[in-house]
Order: C-alpha cells, then structure tokens, then sequence
C-alpha cells in the first residue's frame, strides 16, 4: 500500500519552513535594523534551502498542465539545487553576474509592482558567501525524502 502524496508536500518539512522564516526575518527584520555581515550570510544560507525547494515545488505545480501531469523526482531538487549554486557564484563573484543582477533583479526588487522591497546590500560579494554552498545537500535530501522513486504514488 502506497502512501498518497500530494503536488509541493514538502513544502511543509520543517527544513523548508525554517529556511522560509528566517529568510523572512533576516531580510525584513534583521538586515535593515541590523546590517551586518552575519545578516548578509544569512540571507545566502536560507537562500540555498528555500530557493531550491521552492523552484521545485513551482515546477511540480505547473506540470500538472502537462500531458501525464509528471510529479518531481529526486533529479528535480538536484537540478534545481545546482541551479542555484551556480547562480549564487555566478551573481556574487563574477562581472557578468553582477550586471545581470543590476539589470533585471534590481529592477524588480524596487519597482512599484513589488509590494516590498527585500532589505539591503543587494548581490555584494563576500568570501563567507560559500559557506551557503555546504548547504546544498539539504535541499536533495528533502528531494530524495519526498520524491524518493517508487516511495509514493500521486493523490489524485
């Protein structure tokens, strides 16, 4: 008897929700009142858990407009973990990243369309950056945990 899982579940482990407030917390509460470099470290710690997930959780809610509609598998959250490394390597140590962070993210973060704007510092470089990258196997253990293949059949 297969246990009935259902599209984002996992956005409701403990890991995921922890990541969420603290992100939360340190981006609205702690970064403006309390610039810091641990502030700024924290943002790129629960970054690497939240974004993950959530990209994940996104992708699987979407492709429930597909064909067959897929559920994710593990090799989602590894894709999508990897994706974000990257991007935060990318965005925070290289001159390329740095203009594309003040192209398109700058932008939206302050555009009248956002209802706030996330707590500063934007995409400043900083060596304890990668210490957020030790952080990538939480996100594929959740992953393995959630979607391990065979574990689980789709609620319908």
């Amino acid at each position: 008897m297969g246990e009935h899982r259902t599209r984002g579940d996992f956005l409701l482990s403990p890991i995921f929700l922890i990541s969420l407030l603290l992100l939360l917390l340190n981006d609205f509460v702690l970064k403006p009142s309390y610039p810091s470099a641990l502030s700024g470290i924290l943002s790129d710690l629960a970054g690497m858990i939240f974004f993950p997930i959530f990209f994940v959780a996104l992708a699987e809610f979407l492709s429930a407009l597909l064909p067959g509609k897929p559920m994710a598998s593990p090799r989602w959250f590894w894709v999508s973990t990897a994706s974000i490394g990257f991007l935060l390597v990318f965005v925070k140590f290289t001159d390329a990243g740095q203009a594309f962070y003040r192209m398109l993210v700058e932008p939206l973060m302050n555009s009248p369309f956002a209802s706030v704007t996330v707590g500063g510092g934007g995409a400043v470089a900083d060596p304890w950056d990668l210490l957020a990258l030790l952080l990538t196997p939480i996100p594929i253990w959740i992953g393995t945990r959630y979607r391990a293949k065979g574990s689980a059949t789709p609620h319908k």
